[in-house]
């Protein structure tokens, strides 16, 4: 799926401008940003619940609005489903099998007993848990190549969140499903997500891998001897946070170099420390920064 230049101004807001990146299979994508910025109304532009202002989104070279055949292979599962409370598990299949050409009924099914949800109840009887896990079952069963979904585990008890977790890994190396989650939940995220995309005000901030990322990047504590901060270090590195005189940083560029200088200092504390999700939240999109002076 290609994501070209899209943008969409509601109610005379822009809400998204310009956004462009493509999805590849068998990933899963972390879609990240403040409430309110604009995931729920990208993911409704890019299934053509919304139509865009400008840009396209593309599936095999075909724009999904001028060729609706293509959106067979895409599927947004929404935050709330509750308008199928009234339907039966087999009136929802049904439904789902007409439009889905390679709806995975089998699969569907033997998932269903796997986590042990009943063939013949109405949705309305499920938990908000069991609902969510059922959703989650029926939008991988339905072989589409590229699935959205926003805020799958919000409100939902550790053990379902757990279960869910473990469910998207395995069928999307299955599968080689292209999955895009946009959730709040960012250390649940980091246990799946092979990258994140951030959005910030209506644009794309920052696209990147995290393998990638943690490769070329280092975050590091350090505790100087004195209370002054040395210059390439305020130059050099990002500040993540500061707890009295214990900085934790994230150092993007020229790594080797920083550290090499940063152990030239003799500090009385250096750990390096795993880069993850909500470090580049808190700097990307934090509304105060934190201070170096602020002793």
């Amino acid at each position: 799926m290609k994501v070209s230049h899209l943008s969409k101004t509601i109610e005379k807001n822009q809400v998204l401008q310009d956004v462009s990146f493509e999805l590849r299979p068998g990933e899963i994508t972390a879609l990240i940003g403040r409430n309110g910025v604009g995931k729920t109304t990208l993911f409704s532009t890019m299934t053509g619940i919304y139509l865009p202002d400008s840009g396209d989104v593309e599936i095999d070279g075909k724009s999904i609005y001028r060729h609706p055949e293509v959106k067979e292979g895409l599927f947004f599962l929404e935050d709330s489903m509750n308008y199928f409370n009234t339907y039966s598990v087999k009136s929802v299949v049904r439904m789902y099998r007409t439009i889905y050409k390679e709806f995975d009924e089998a699969f569907f099914y033997q998932l269903l007993d796997r986590f042990e949800l009943p063939r013949h109840a109405k949705i309305i009887s499920f938990s908000k848990g069991r609902k969510a896990l059922f959703f989650m079952i029926l939008a991988f069963s339905l072989n589409v190549d590229y699935l959205l979904l926003d805020e799958p585990m919000d409100g939902l008890d550790v053990i379902i969140r757990k279960e869910i977790l473990q469910f998207i890994i395995e069928t999307v190396a299955l599968k080689k499903t292209s999955v895009v989650i946009a959730s709040h939940r960012l250390d649940e995220l980091e246990s799946i997500a092979d990258r994140v995309i951030v959005l910030k005000g209506s644009r794309i901030e920052l696209d990147y891998y995290l393998e990638e990322l943690r490769a070329s990047s280092m975050k590091i504590q350090v505790a100087f001897r004195t209370k002054f901060i040395p210059d390439f270090v305020k130059e050099g590195a990002e500040l993540l946070s500061r707890n009295g005189r214990i900085y934790t940083l994230l150092v993007t560029k020229n790594t080797e170099g920083f550290i090499e200088a940063l152990k030239a200092e003799k500090p009385v504390l250096y750990e390096e420390m795993l880069i993850t999700i909500e470090d580049i939240f808190t700097l990307r999109l934090a509304d105060d920064k934190i201070d170096y002076y602020e002793l």
